[in-house]
């Protein structure tokens, strides 16, 4: 019998449900592969290529810069720096990558890039490190550091979080002034939270797990807290070092996949070590760069000026012209800024494909770099050289002796100079010297040691002026010296601090003294006043009317004519001279329009010297660096500089309750005051707008010539702000408290009109319309003042016969490869006739300065000079003798001259800051001389080159030519070189 035995339910074995669930695993991973390879194929490969792309820039290096000889002054030299370019990898590795490249700078003496703002000194305490004093630029840097690092936003979300669209000025001026609460210790903690500085705390070789731990336990920490535990481990410095790398990689972010510099200028040995260890230091990589060599040091810098960062204040002006401002220097002063479009080259790159490392695969693209143009300058640097090297040592003599005891008993404060020195017959400054110097190579990778910061931009004015009083014997304390500003800085109020970045040749302004008298010669010559022979008794007291004016040795010199009045430096003569212009020209005139035309009887001669310009005029030398500009004496001028300060002296007058001892009231303040109500303010206001209409009216036809008529005018206004001034009240009734007799408001308010009429019809009129200053002005004293450089163009303009020519440094410009692009000609800006006789008559007078015995060093200088020179010393005061004592200063020793005196082919001025007398400068014109006619003094004077002591330590034992490697720099700058150390020095060791 057949049984049918029930069916088994057939089951699926564990390895078909296996297979069905890797057949459905893989399906998925097939279906997700298509659609990433093949649907998403071009987006995917756009973001692969983006991330694994990086630009490598190749800086171009900046133009030759060479004097007129073709010696090479500025150049650019190939050096090694570390970079880092970040890419998953190394920013994954980054801290453990930054402990080992530390430790390698730290060992070899190297400094890494250090430009962030931000700095902590040896106390632990945080600032920001601005470059310069003025508040202002501080205030833009510091919101510029912070907007830049998302602090601004943080403060948008605070003060206006729902705000949409623009802000208005005041939120602006709100969010602004909330950015500047934020103090450098709350801006560092926000930073290291930014930075995720706690990835620090992470070992080298550490886990998922272990970076998951750490990324969750400092989610919501703020940097305060973070940065505690940071110093358990590191310090404050070490933790602000790893903080400018982070930084420098965010701002450089902007700027797409670039690598940011780690450390400039490392040596060849420093960069081998790095080229080694490579394969440990994901994202770091060894380049060369081009940086700013000057192979002569300190030489001509402050014409050449330096290079430097751009500075947050620039930033946009640089970003239109295409600079990458995060990494490119610009000239910051001197020829390096003025020509700075034609210095800067065209900046090249490599666009690679890079690996997980940082390391290039592929070379994409190449865009070549290109050299700047080169500046050929009109300066010979061996000129250049005597004048820096004898300008220094002759302030240094100067500085070393005891000053008369007419001006206090210390030492002088000779330590600031110039001298100029310009080719007659073309403009050509052939050099320029400005003292102290600094060295440009200090600044050329772009950022300042701590040390050379404070020196160079922030000195130490209490230190320097306790060193100061103790030199001098100065009576004032440091506060009088250096006065404290608002912000808490010093001010160098009487220019007492030497201070190298300042170019004392083109930007100082200083009274002329007695080497403006050549030029009042020749104005009194031409205009009939003198004749080459006429002559006066100069008695040593000069006195018309209320004015008496003396001799600097307070003795007379007999009777003398020009030439002698110019040896004898003779104020008697020079005043008679101003004068007799004065009245020659119509000062006793009725009219006042001829009147003020007398007063400026000499400015109309100073102007054709390029001394002063008239109104609207250009004030300029024409020079191709900044500069000030100088105005001598004339009437408009010294009427504004009259009103630009009279309502000073007036305020403190009436508040003392006395105006020079003529006029005794209650004292009243008609000062500007926060508190005075809106009717007391536009009350003290109407006053001063009469007495500045009345001021306004000196040297015009409608010129108010009673006191009493107005003064009379004047009660109304004064009344009202009596009537008004609680203070005034007060002061009153304490005025009356004191007297026997009261007096009221009406009297009170006759004699203070009184007193405000007789200050400005009499006195101060007076001040303004008199030939006091033209007498004054004929010495080159009044309000005369002067750039050294415009000083040495007068003289050129002198000894040319009244050619001025326009002041030129640059003689061309040209191509990398020498072709010349731009070349300038002598430009004459302006001509005087001098008849040749006037002209004989003043340079004789001018020989005899310097063959006369009894004037010191100048006679000894040039005595034994075989070529004959003209000079003039200038003795200018810096103030009155009083001031000496007090402050510490003394007059400036001033000195022109020109040589041959028949034939002149240069023509130099020299000051000496606090030089006591202008002979002193004539050593460091003789050493210019010496230089300048190298050739013909071995030729035809060679025993004088042996025995001269100057010409062997200025000129035989000057600086070696670098023309021959003139050549090499410029093949070089286009060339390049093997940024490879390791071949490098394979390379040198086969040689």
């Amino acid at each position: 019998m057949i049984v049918n035995k029930p069916k088994k339910k057939k089951t699926i074995s564990r390895y078909a449900v296996l297979y069905i669930i890797m057949a459905v695993i893989f399906g998925t991973i097939f279906c997700k592969l298509l659609y990433l390879q093949v649907y998403k194929y071009d987006e995917y490969k756009e973001k692969a290529d983006t991330s694994s792309t990086k630009f490598i820039s190749e800086s171009a290096p900046r133009g030759l810069i060479y004097d007129s000889e073709g010696n090479v002054l500025a150049t650019s030299e190939q050096t090694y720096v570390l970079t880092y370019m970040q890419t998953t990898e190394s920013a994954n590795a980054i801290f453990s990558t930054l402990n080992k490249v530390f430790k390698v700078l730290s060992e070899n003496g190297e400094n890494f890039e250090d430009n962030l703002l931000l700095k902590v000194n040896s106390d632990g305490q945080f600032y920001f490190a601005f470059k310069s004093d003025d508040s202002d630029v501080k205030e833009a840097t510091e919101l510029l550091f912070k907007s830049d690092r998302g602090l601004k936003d943080e403060v948008i979300e605070e003060l206006y979080k729902d705000h949409d669209g623009d802000f208005t000025d005041e939120q602006l001026a709100n969010i602004n002034a909330k950015l500047l609460e934020i103090t450098p210790e709350d801006t560092f903690y926000y930073l290291v939270e930014l930075y995720g500085m706690y990835k620090m705390l992470l070992p080298e070789d550490y886990t998922k797990e272990e970076y998951d731990a750490i990324v969750a336990k400092y989610k919501d920490v703020d940097g305060k807290t973070i940065t505690k535990d940071l110093l358990e481990k590191y310090s404050l410095e070490d933790i602000r070092k790893y903080m400018v790398v982070k930084d420098a990689i965010n701002i450089q972010s902007y700027q797409g996949y670039k690598s940011v510099t780690i450390a400039n200028d490392i040596t060849k040995d420093t960069a081998f070590i790095f080229y080694q260890m490579l394969n440990e230091l994901p994202g770091i990589d060894v380049d060369l760069e081009p940086v700013r060599y000057y192979p002569y040091g300190s030489l001509a810098s402050s014409i050449l000026g330096y290079v430097s960062s751009i500075t947050s204040t620039e930033e946009e002006i640089y970003e239109l012209k295409g600079y990458d401002v995060s990494t490119d220097l610009v000239g910051a002063a001197g020829i390096e800024a003025a020509f700075e479009e034609q210095l800067k080259g065209k900046d090249g790159g490599t666009t690679v494909k890079v690996n997980s490392e940082g390391r290039t695969t592929e070379e994409l693209f190449k865009l070549e770099s290109y050299a700047g143009n080169n500046i050929q300058l009109t300066i010979d640097k061996d000129v250049q050289y005597a004048a820096e090297q004898a300008l220094k040592d002759t302030l240094a003599r100067v500085d070393a002796t005891v000053t008369n005891k007419d001006y206090g008993n210390g030492r002088s404060n000779a330590t600031r100079g110039s001298v100029v020195a310009i080719e007659v017959g073309t403009g050509r400054v052939l050099a320029m010297a400005s003292y102290p110097t600094y060295d440009p190579n200090d600044f050329a990778t772009g950022q300042l040691s701590d040390e050379l910061y404070a020196q160079y931009f922030s000195p130490d004015y209490e230190a320097f002026a306790a060193q100061h009083i103790a030199k001098t014997g100065a009576t004032s304390t440091i506060d009088e010296l250096f006065p404290l500003n608002e912000d808490g800085t010093r001010e160098d109020t009487y220019d007492l601090y030497p201070k190298a970045m300042f170019n004392y040749s083109t930007q100082a302004l200083l009274p002329p003294g007695s080497v403006f008298k050549p030029l009042t010669a020749i104005a009194g010559l031409m205009e009939g006043v003198i004749t080459t022979s006429s002559t006066v008794n100069d008695t040593g007291v000069w006195q018309v009317g209320n004015l008496t004016q003396y001799n600097f040795q307070k003795t007379g010199n007999g009777i003398i004519s020009v030439r002698e009045a110019l040896m004898h430096s003779s104020n008697f003569f020079f005043h008679n001279v101003g004068y007799e212009l004065y009245l020659k020209n119509g000062g006793n005139s009725s009219d006042e329009e001829t009147r003020v035309a007398a007063l400026d009887s000499i400015a109309h001669y100073a102007y054709k010297f390029g001394l002063g310009v008239t109104e609207g005029g250009n004030a300029s030398t024409g020079i191709e660096i900044e500069e000030n500009f100088g105005q001598t004496y004339n009437f408009k001028s010294w009427k504004n500089r009259i009103l630009d300060t009279p309502m000073y002296t007036l305020v403190d007058s009436l508040k003392a309750g006395n105006y020079n001892g003529m006029f005794y009231y209650a004292p009243l303040n008609i000062s500007k005051n926060d508190t005075d109500s809106e009717a007391l303010a536009t009350a003290k206001s109407n006053l001063k707008e009469q007495i500045n209409k009345a001021l306004e009216l000196v040297g015009t036809d409608a010129q108010l010539t009673s006191a009493d008529e107005f003064a009379s005018q004047l009660i109304s206004y004064i009344k009202s702000i009596m009537e008004l001034s609680d203070e005034y009240k007060a002061s009153l009734e304490s005025y009356n408290s004191s007297r026997s007799s009261k007096t009221s408001i009406d009297e009170q308010a006759d004699i203070i009109a009184n007193a405000i009429a007789q200050y400005t019809i009499s006195d101060m009129s007076t001040q303004i319309d008199t030939y006091a200053e033209i007498v004054k002005d004929a010495i080159g004293q009044s309000m005369n003042a002067f750039t050294p450089l415009q000083l040495a163009n007068y003289v050129a303009t002198l000894a040319s016969g009244g050619t001025r020519y326009k002041v030129m440094l640059v003689d061309k410009i040209t191509s990398p490869n020498g072709e010349v692009i731009e070349e300038f000609e002598p430009e004459v800006v302006d001509t005087l006739d001098i008849p040749s006789g006037y002209l004989q008559a003043v340079k004789e007078g001018m020989r005899m300065v310097n063959t006369y015995s009894g004037n010191g060093t100048a006679y000894n200088s040039f005595n034994s000079f075989p070529i004959a020179v003209c000079g003039k010393t200038g003795t200018a005061d810096f103030g009155s003798e009083e001031n000496y004592t007090v402050i510490g200063r003394r007059p400036y020793g001033n000195y022109i001259s020109f040589a041959p005196m028949d034939n002149p082919q240069i023509a130099i001025f020299s000051t000496l800051y606090d030089g006591n007398k202008g002979s002193e400068g004539a050593s460091i014109h003789l050493a210019i001389y010496e230089a300048f006619f190298k050739e013909l003094l071995e030729t035809n004077y060679s025993a004088y080159t042996k025995s001269s002591g100057s010409y062997q330590k200025y000129v035989a034992n000057g600086l070696d030519d670098n023309k021959e490697n003139a050549e090499e720099s410029s093949n070089t700058q286009s060339a390049g070189e093997n940024n490879n150390p390791e071949e490098s020095n394979a390379t040198e060791n086969e040689q």
